[in-house]
């Protein structure tokens, strides 16, 4: 019951957001600005994306050759964009996380080892974005009527160094040990140290941990690069790079409101700070749909390839049982 109302306020967040966007910029406003993109510097964009999810799965296989899986980067690509595919078409970003855990169990016949693995990745991201955001919000703090974006922001990054530090510390991983033993529910305690166990395996290779949190900030610098071509496919001439690089963190930040998947959220973020770069509501809501459409088509290939994945790999004899 708890989960459907949640579920419901979200839908209501973002419906209710995009409503009242969509009344303050004008509908028809909208779609003369999209009307005028240049499909050239469309397909452009698309192909920086591509680079983006090239980036974040050699992030993923560093993590995976460091754990000893021996899995082609191709294959890790398909998957990755299978995750993508999961992520626009499920209310929650977790789907995309659990399908690439399951797969690499598949692959590994590690389930907690994937699910670390996972989990490592989606800290060393956060780290990264909120950095940027921590960043971006000093720069831009003139432009909000209140603190509480900046209090959150640092919250946030707090908390993801903390849960980096208790899991690669060892002495605060011993101590969290003590705890998560206390759980012996289902033995969901048992089971939850496994994952733990695989991550804290990462704690003697600060050399992964430092090129993966720089892989992760190229990729989101890639993302403010892929929002400057789609400003300039709509002839937004007047919207900087400099000014992207601090949009995205913010908008993160933001897109971390109840919302399904930042939807209404995340738009609100672009016209908030972008109407006070110059651009009116209808620009600025423009270039988000834009900055939303571009991840959805390409997440429709990893719905083809998750049809050809799963032919290929009912052909093949299935592997042996996943530990635990």
């Amino acid at each position: 019951m708890k989960r459907a109302l949640f579920t419901l306020l979200r839908v209501a967040v973002s419906l209710g957001l995009l409503g009242y966007l969509i009344s303050l910029a004008d509908v028809n406003q909208i779609l003369a600005v999209l009307g005028r993109v240049n499909l050239q510097l469309f397909v452009l964009a698309v192909a920086v994306f591509f680079l983006v999810v090239a980036i974040l799965t050699f992030r993923w296989f560093i993590f995976t050759r460091t754990a000893g899986y021996q899995v082609s980067y191709p294959r890790l690509f398909v998957l990755y964009l299978i995750g993508y595919f999961f992520n626009n078409f499920l209310p929650t970003t977790i789907g995309g996380d659990l399908s690439r855990a399951y797969y690499l169990s598949r692959l590994s016949g590690s389930r907690s080892g994937s699910v670390g693995i996972i989990l490592m990745e989606r800290l060393m991201g956060l780290a990264a974005t909120l950095t940027m955001a921590s960043v971006a919000l000093l720069w831009t703090q003139h432009l909000f009527h209140t603190p509480r974006i900046n209090y959150l922001t640092g919250l946030l990054l707090a908390g993801v160094v903390s849960v980096m530090l208790l899991l690669l510390h060892p002495r605060l991983f011993a101590l969290q040990s003590r705890l998560t033993a206390r759980l012996t529910l289902f033995d969901l305690g048992l089971h939850l140290q496994h994952v733990m166990d695989r991550i804290h395996q990462f704690r003697t290779h600060k050399g992964v941990i430092a090129g993966t949190f720089l892989l992760s900030l190229s990729a989101h610098l890639l993302i403010a690069l892929m929002n400057l071509v789609l400003a300039r496919a709509l002839h937004l001439d007047q919207v900087q790079l400099r000014i992207l690089i601090l949009l995205i963190p913010v908008t993160f930040v933001l897109g971390l409101l109840p919302s399904i998947n930042g939807l209404g959220v995340r738009d609100s973020g672009y016209v908030f700070l972008l109407v006070r770069m110059g651009l009116d509501p209808a620009e600025a809501l423009a270039l988000s749909f834009l900055n939303t459409l571009v991840p959805m088509l390409v997440s429709f290939l990893g719905g083809i390839a998750m049809l050809f994945y799963r032919h290929s790999e009912a052909s093949q004899t299935s592997p042996a049982a996943p530990e635990p």
